[in-house]
């Protein structure tokens, strides 16, 4: 190699040093500079990942952080909710609330030299505050006796749940529970400086027991049960055709016979029983007077043993067992007597009815409002004291060849119609006449005695209950 070429690569040497040479003196210095600014600024700052207390406190100025956890009024409040959508928020200042802390905190920022500020891209750093909470007791007593949830205006007692009113037709419901809004002071009050004893933020009245409740519930066993009972007999639904008149019995009236007490459904025995008795008045015709208008016109006032006449005790009975099992029925009441049209008394008996007229001897046979037959007759011996007793009475029964017995008599019969206890019309085949004045002196035991052929054509259109009509 010749001087030249030695000379042309010590000048390249040299130019590359007097490059290389600056420009690590100016990194060095930034480095430097870097490094100083990050020990002044972190001599007064935490490190990153630094956390105390569970806070992160990364690049945070550390008297700041020093004030905020050594004064509570800082950043600290306990805040209340409950029911109602009611809350309240304690502040430290409140309650002359202060922390009493050791020196874990200055030995921690000592600890954490702002010099080895580069440790923080290896490392992370906690510190834990072992510190002790205070507070005025009579402060935080008098706070939260005037906080809105013991506001006498904001108190509201429990409310169990219960059967509703009767709705028709929707019947009866169970009206929800109302807890109410009833505190416990002293458990409250215990709650509150456990919290603030472990800086909690907030505490829900609403868990835990803190508030009285309702005993019954809606979901009671024992209520849904009498809810399902009076809803039960209340759907009761029966129409009668008393008479030939709708009575409907349903939930309205019904829910009237109910009381209702807690988990208990009573039915009123004594107001149904009252009530049938009611509609039997109402309706029943039996035994009662009556105008009669007689085929000649005249009309006469009679009473007897005819007519609608209910089972009072019989229909009270049948009624209770079907609002207890809930029946939905129509049916007619049960009856010991039926008249043989329907109506009050005197339409009851209709246009079909036998007429006795017993001053005149004569009787007529009316089927649908015509006249079938007339005919003379032989009534009860006045002068014997067997007079046949005038009124309205319905046919017992009837029967063909019939033995009639009495006192002194024994008197085979072809048609046997008895329609008042052991009167009735029948043929008698030993009379030559009817009519006339025959009964005077001559009459019968108080049967109607007929001519056969006409107590045949009787026979043949009348039944159980058919209308006899007799007038003087």
């Amino acid at each position: 190699m010749n001087r030249n070429e030695i000379r042309e690569q010590q000048e390249k040497r040299g130019g590359l040093l007097r490059r290389v040479i600056p420009a690590a003196v100016i990194a060095a210095g930034a480095l430097a500079l870097i490094y100083l600014a990050g020990s002044f600024f972190f001599a007064g700052h935490y490190f990153w990942r630094t956390s105390i207390n569970g806070t992160d406190v990364s690049f945070r100025s550390r008297e700041q952080v020093r004030e905020e956890l050594l004064n509570p009024e800082i950043y600290y409040e306990l805040a209340i909710t409950g029911r109602d959508e009611m809350s309240d928020a304690l502040t430290p200042a409140e309650l002359g609330m202060s922390y009493v802390f050791d020196d874990t905190l200055d030995r921690f920022s000592a600890d954490m030299s702002g010099w080895a500020w580069p440790e923080m891209f290896f490392s992370s750093f906690a510190c834990e505050l072992p510190r002790a909470v205070t507070y005025e007791d009579d402060a935080l007593d008098k706070r939260l006796r005037e906080s809105p949830f013991f506001a006498p205006e904001n108190i509201r007692r429990p409310r169990d749940a219960e059967i509703s009113e009767y709705e028709y037709p929707a019947g009866y419901s169970i009206i929800p529970e109302d807890p109410g809004t009833v505190l416990d002071f002293e458990k409250v009050k215990a709650a509150v400086e456990e919290a603030l004893k472990e800086l909690v933020e907030s505490l829900d009245l609403r868990e835990g027991g803190f508030y009285s409740d309702a005993e019954v519930k809606s979901d009671d066993p024992g209520l849904n049960r009498a809810l399902e009972k009076a809803n039960r007999y209340a759907g009761t639904e029966i129409i009668y055709r008393w008479n030939g008149e709708e009575e409907v019995i349903d939930g309205r009236l019904i829910s009237t016979w109910l009381t209702i007490e807690g988990d208990e459904v009573n039915l009123d025995e004594e107001a149904v029983r009252e009530y049938v008795n009611g509609l039997a008045k109402k309706h029943d015709t039996f035994g009662r007077e009556r105008d009669f208008t007689a085929t000649d016109g005249t009309v006469h006032r009679l009473k007897g043993s005819y007519g609608w006449w209910t089972d009072r005790a019989g229909e009270t009975e049948a009624l209770l067992s079907g609002i207890k099992n809930g029946e939905r029925v129509e049916k007619e009441p049960l009856y010991f007597s039926r008249g043989y049209a329907e109506g009050p008394a005197g339409e009851d008996i209709g246009s079909s009815y036998v007429e006795i007229d017993l001053g005149r001897q004569h009787l007529y046979l009316y089927i649908d409002g015509k006249k079938i037959l007339e005919s003379d007759l032989v009534s009860g011996n006045v002068s014997r004291g067997y007079a046949t007793p005038p009124g309205v009475f319905g046919l017992t029964y009837k029967e063909r060849n019939a033995t009639l017995t009495g006192e002194n008599y024994t008197t085979p019969v072809k048609y046997w119609m008895p329609f008042n206890g052991n009167i009735g019309m029948h043929d008698a085949s030993w009379r030559k006449e009817f009519g006339g004045d025959v009964y005077q002196t001559n009459g019968s035991h108080g049967c109607i005695n007929l001519p056969e052929e006409a107590a045949e054509t009787i026979y043949g259109y009348v039944e159980k209950g058919f209308p006899v009509v007799c007038y003087d």
